[in-house]
């Protein structure tokens, strides 16, 4: 009796895979060599490669749809603390969420795929758009409780620079980590991610938003 395996497992082993090689040069063989089984077992569950990678997109857009960076006692917690310690502590946590599997794999083949697919180009909008408006509500929470101030006609400008500074650093450093990894490949999952901690984005970040906050306290 054949291995059994999900769809997702499918999309998963397509998605890892990407890490290490280009999406467009992963194929068939690649992905059931990956789970173990052969290569016709595929063709119970997709049609086509082609048809796996769609559903590799759907899967990853809906993975990311589902992140919510603001804590469920965002008021108390803006509250209680200063607007830089508020969003260094729910930026800095956005970060490490990205470095852990599968949020780092998802994320690194969508944008590896930005500029080659209709599909990782939608994702990335509709990720911009989820994150302006979360961060809409984290930034009227600050207003609320007189941490920040931020005049109505500049509020969409002053949000669409903070979050183009977390974006870029953010995707330089996965990318970074990316090529750290894919130069030092690991025999298993448990060390993969192992490699030696480097922290200047975060320190980086840090400086970002206390200058940040000092413009809008």
């Amino acid at each position: 009796m054949g291995k059994k395996i999900s769809r997702e497992e499918i999309i998963m082993a397509l998605v890892d895979i990407s890490f290490f090689k280009s999406t467009g040069a992963t194929s068939l063989s690649d992905i059931a060599e990956r789970l173990g089984i052969k290569k016709a077992s595929l063709y119970n569950h997709f049609e086509s490669r082609d048809a796996i990678e769609k559903a590799a997109f759907k899967f990853c857009g809906d993975y990311l749809s589902a992140i919510n960076f603001l804590p469920p006692d965002l008021e108390s917690v803006t509250k209680k603390y200063s607007a830089s310690s508020v969003l260094k502590g729910i930026i800095n946590r956005y970060f490490r969420m990205h470095e852990k599997r599968p949020l780092f794999q998802i994320y690194t083949f969508v944008q590896s795929q930005k500029y080659f697919s209709k599909e990782a180009s939608e994702i990335i909008s509709n990720e911009e758009k989820r994150l302006h408006a979360q961060t809409e509500v984290l930034f009227k929470s600050l207003m609320n409780n007189g941490k920040i101030f931020l005049p109505e006609a500049y509020k969409n400008s002053c949000i669409h620079w903070f979050l183009s500074g977390i974006n870029d650093t953010l995707s330089n450093h996965l990318m970074q980590k990316k090529r750290l990894i894919v130069e030092n490949p690991a025999t298993g999952d448990g060390e993969l991610f192992s490699l030696p901690v480097d922290d200047s984005a975060f320190e980086e970040l840090d400086r970002l938003i206390d200058d940040y906050t000092r413009r809008i306290g």
